[in-house]
């Protein structure tokens, strides 16, 4: 991935402040893979994390620190991830796309989970059991060759378009095989009491705080330079690190 540029980093932060979580997920992968808002909300959720992934090893150097609650003894680790334990093969990063099982003897066909999805549901990030069935609903494309609309998942008529509970289950647990890369797991030891397990590694939570951190720096320095000599922001940017650290040294900063 090619290293974006401040102002095309500047960008995508500028498209997520203020979002929620899924939202920025979605303006960092745009920035990230060159596509459209909406072309990046249609993204496996594999796919995505891999674009913010792939983000992070091209504009930030070094592992990614994080905090991890020991579910043994309630002890806060200190993390240092580094980036190959994010990265998945490709066709992982990709995700298969579709699957299809057989659930009684009626053939369901499903595909990856989408942001679009996440943001259509529950756009605040939480979902009831309720909202959690109709996000996995919107993922079914057909039951026994009959295509299943959203709008049956998004009017709630789900049992009568064949999501009975038991299809919707069934999907559910059978969504990592079209999508692995969409649940990144690190496997982590108590340092104090030896207990291990895998904890969940939120991807656009932990880019997004690079990222975040990254911009407020650079506007920063474009307030402090601009006030001085009253460049323009993109001229400012436009800058090398070099020369850009020396002027700020000359205001005094």
């Amino acid at each position: 991935m090619p290293v974006l540029t401040q102002a095309q980093l500047l960008q995508g932060w500028e498209g997520g402040a203020g979002q929620g979580r899924v939202a920025r997920a979605v303006a960092l992968a745009a920035a990230a893979g060159g596509h459209s808002l909406t072309d990046a909300g249609d993204l496996p959720l594999g796919a995505r994390d891999a674009l913010l992934v792939g983000l992070r090893g091209a504009c930030f150097r070094g592992d990614v620190e994080c905090l991890a609650d020991c579910p043994g003894c309630g002890e806060e680790l200190e993390v240092s991830v580094p980036l190959s334990d994010l990265r998945r093969p490709a066709d992982a990063a990709d995700g298969a796309g579709e699957g299809e099982l057989t659930v009684r003897g009626r053939r369901v066909r499903f595909r990856a989970l989408t942001s679009r999805d996440v943001l259509a549901v529950a756009p605040g990030g939480s979902a009831s059991p309720d909202a959690r069935r109709r996000l996995v609903g919107r993922c079914v494309l057909a039951v026994d060759g009959e295509a299943v609309e959203e709008e049956a998942v998004d009017g709630r008529a789900m049992d009568g378009a064949g999501l009975t509970d038991e299809v919707i289950a069934a999907v559910a647990a059978a969504l990592p095989s079209v999508d692995p890369g969409a649940d990144i797991r690190l496997d982590l030891t108590c340092a104090l009491c030896g207990h291990a397990w895998a904890a969940p590694f939120d991807v656009p939570a932990h880019v997004w705080a690079d990222v975040d951190a990254c911009a407020r720096g650079l506007l920063a320095d474009v307030h402090v330079l601009a006030r001085a000599y009253g460049w323009r922001e993109e001229d400012i940017l436009a800058l090398s690190a070099a020369r850009r650290r020396f002027y700020l040294e000359a205001t005094g900063t």
